[in-house]
């Protein structure tokens, strides 16, 4: 059986990555996380898009070291947000320090326990400013998961991160998204947290462009 835990932030990326392995393997689940994020309200959005995929069961994991740790805007209240495009030469103020690594080490320990051999994270092109969204550190990752793995040492199988968005543009996935029929009108990205999105943060200005350009605003 064709099984997987997929990263669900609540977000247009992860939201399509939910419904292409819903349609690409047979059993899914979904793994979403509260880290102290100042847009918390994106789990909101997660559990919806859950039921709504029909997932086989959905988690939400805390990761509460992360309210200790000060200088991401994400995370510290003291930082504020910035307006307008990413930087292209300098990780952004928004990253949090190795939040995928963390993250992915977490569905990992969940995949190990349940025997499910694929993890899917939706990391895309555009996300390279973030130094753990690089494809370099998903096959590092990977490699980590699978050493260190009892099902993957027991089975000799390897433990897989599945993540199909990694040469493509956030218009690429908006466009996979519209195919699959995702109702992006459920999913949430603003690095406020604010209801409506306040339209001005680097992800509102990219979620709006991509939307846009594939006719969906």
């Amino acid at each position: 059986m064709k099984r997987a835990i997929v990263l669900l932030s609540g977000g247009m990326d992860s939201a399509t990555l939910l419904w292409l392995c819903r349609k690409e393997l047979e059993e899914v689940y979904a793994l979403s996380f509260d880290y102290g994020q100042r847009h918390r309200v994106e789990l909101k959005y997660a559990r919806e898009l859950a039921k709504l995929a029909g997932v086989k069961g959905h988690i939400v994991a805390e990761v509460p070291h992360y309210r200790l740790i000060k200088g991401s805007a994400l995370i510290d209240s003291s930082v504020e947000v910035p307006k307008g495009e990413y930087p292209r030469e300098e990780v952004p103020i928004t990253n949090v320090p190795l939040r995928n690594l963390v993250f992915l080490a977490i569905a990992g320990s969940f995949a190990d326990s349940m025997g499910i051999e694929h993890v899917a994270i939706g990391v895309h092109a555009l996300d390279t400013p973030y130094p753990d969204c690089r494809p370099e550190f998903i096959s590092a990752m990977e490699c980590a998961l699978t050493t260190g793995s009892a099902y993957s040492t027991k089975t000799k199988r390897r433990m897989q991160i599945y993540a199909p968005f990694l040469g493509m543009t956030k218009t690429d996935i908006a466009k996979l998204g519209r195919e699959l029929g995702v109702p992006f009108d459920k999913t949430y990205s603003c690095y406020m947290g604010t209801e409506p999105p306040c339209g001005e943060c680097p992800t509102c200005i990219q979620r709006e462009e991509a939307l846009r350009a594939v006719g969906l605003l």
